[in-house]
């Protein structure tokens, strides 16, 4: 059986909000999401990427649009080895200094040491009022990512 998740996480890959605010935008998205199996705030040791699963389409240049392939792939590699520490690139297709967290991701993803999750929302939309409340809740903006598995 396949599971669709919810995850919210901060445009800023190094950035945790404090416990009182992430309880604070949890029990909002309890509210949203009430067929939900599961809210929570995922904590992570390290910078972790939350890709779209079997949402994933491609890559592209956040400057240029190119599509980035296999050049990505190579990135993702490089960056890995110091678990996601640094995420600064060179994009290979206009020579400019970015983020792997900023390149255009079809379906949207996000690295983040932390998670606003949903389990089976029940739901495939999130509103953008919705979405304003949840991060003025946390304190940070957010980039939402629709996960299949």
């Amino acid at each position: 059986m396949s599971d669709n998740y919810l995850h919210m996480v901060p445009d800023d890959p190094y950035w945790r909000p404090d416990k009182t605010a992430a309880e604070e935008a949890a029990n909002l998205v309890r509210g949203l999401f009430p067929q939900a199996e599961h809210v929570g705030i995922e904590y992570k040791e390290a910078v972790t990427f939350f890709d779209a699963g079997a949402n994933t389409e491609s890559v592209h240049c956040a400057f240029c649009g190119s599509e980035l392939g296999d050049w990505w792939g190579n990135a993702m590699d490089q960056a890995a080895v110091s678990d996601f520490s640094d995420l600064a690139i060179v994009t290979p297709c206009c020579s400019k200094s970015t983020s792997l967290n900023d390149l255009r991701y079809v379906w949207p993803a996000a690295f983040g040491m932390c998670s606003l999750t949903v389990v089976n929302p029940g739901a495939t939309t999130l509103g953008a009022e919705e979405l304003r409340r949840i991060e003025q809740a946390i304190g940070s903006p957010l980039k939402v990512i629709w996960q299949h598995l």
